[in-house]
């Protein structure tokens, strides 16, 4: 025997526990409120529902509700599978929190992911105002939520990410993301080694204007004369005076910039790493080249015996003497 009880939608309620109204929802955005919401009773009923019904029902973008739903997860609302999205016990959470038994070295892993979380939300929210006015695509909260596990990025590079692109007028995914690779590739993760990334790259751009006046280039460095550039500065140390004196040897060559490396990267393997070590390189090379000359300029021994000069006279003698032998004998 089943005992069921009438429901009557008109009559019925959706309960919102209090602790997400007053801690959680301010941090949310507004189509994520909306999309965990209609979640709740969705759930209450045990329906079915594919993000494309959600989005029609809610009015929203797919694009939005995939968002909605990469922001409920980090704020560890819904735990989502491939086919079924789950609403986590909130209350449960929160007195876990306070009736959990710590030690002073025991640190609760639930809270630094919530304190983490909250944090990506909030960067998300900044650069979505300071950068698209509040308007930011919905595709762009996946991106970033993307970039963030990628390249573990923290919050202030984030926002660094996307100011560096505005300024360069190319706030668009793949641009972004092409910059995001440059610094990861660089291992750039925190503040402070960004902002020791873009010393150096600000010294490498002064360095390539000097280098493309010296060479009478007329133009910028190319993309892969400045991936020359780094090399010399950052792998191989050197500074201006080093390089300078490398230029010096590409005078009249067609391609200054790939021979200067060439010369550079000898430089290096023999262990040169600062002006004085060149200085003495380079004399001792140019007295190996004088020796070599010299022993080239040398006459080789078969050559070097005093010839005697024979005229007419000596061969009649020669002739007296022979026809003289003769008569005695």
């Amino acid at each position: 025997m089943q005992f069921e009880m009438v429901k009557n939608i008109l009559l019925s309620d959706t309960l919102v526990p209090d602790i997400f109204l007053s801690d959680i929802m301010p941090r949310l955005t507004p189509e994520s409120v909306k999309v965990y919401l209609y979640c709740i009773f969705l759930s209450k009923y045990n329906k079915e529902a594919r993000p494309e019904d959600l989005a029609a029902k809610l009015d929203m973008s797919l694009d939005s509700v995939n968002a909605a739903f990469v922001i409920l997860e980090q704020e560890e609302l819904i735990i989502r599978t491939q086919n079924v999205v789950s609403l986590t016990n909130i209350k449960e959470k929160a007195l876990s929190k306070f009736y959990r038994k710590k030690t002073t070295s025991d640190v609760d892993p639930n809270q630094q992911r919530i304190q983490a979380n909250t944090k990506r939300i909030q960067c998300i929210d900044s650069i979505n105002k300071m950068f698209f006015q509040g308007l930011m695509a919905p595709g762009w909260y996946a991106a970033i939520d993307n970039w963030f596990s990628t390249f573990r990025f923290d919050e202030d590079v984030m926002v660094s990410l996307f100011k560096y692109c505005y300024d360069n007028n190319a706030l668009n995914i793949k641009y972004v993301e092409k910059v995001a690779i440059t610094w990861a590739n660089h291992g750039i993760t925190n503040h402070w080694e960004l902002e020791q990334y873009m010393v150096a790259c600000e010294k490498t751009k002064e360095i390539g204007k000097t280098i493309a006046r010296a060479l009478r280039l007329g133009k910028k460095l190319t993309a892969y004369e400045e991936k020359y550039l780094e090399t010399w500065l950052n792998e191989y140390g050197y500074d201006m005076n080093i390089i300078e004196e490398a230029l010096k040897l590409t005078v009249g060559k067609s391609t200054p910039f790939k021979y200067a490396h060439n010369i550079l990267t000898n430089w290096h393997k023999e262990g040169i790493r600062s002006m004085e070590q060149l200085k003495a390189y380079l004399e001792a090379s140019s007295e190996k080249r004088s020796k070599s000359r010299v022993q080239k300029d040398k006459p080789a021994h078969r050559d070097n015996f005093q010839q005697h000069q024979y005229d007419d006279e000596f061969f009649d003698n020669l002739g007296k003497l022979s026809v003289i032998g003769k008569d005695e004998d």
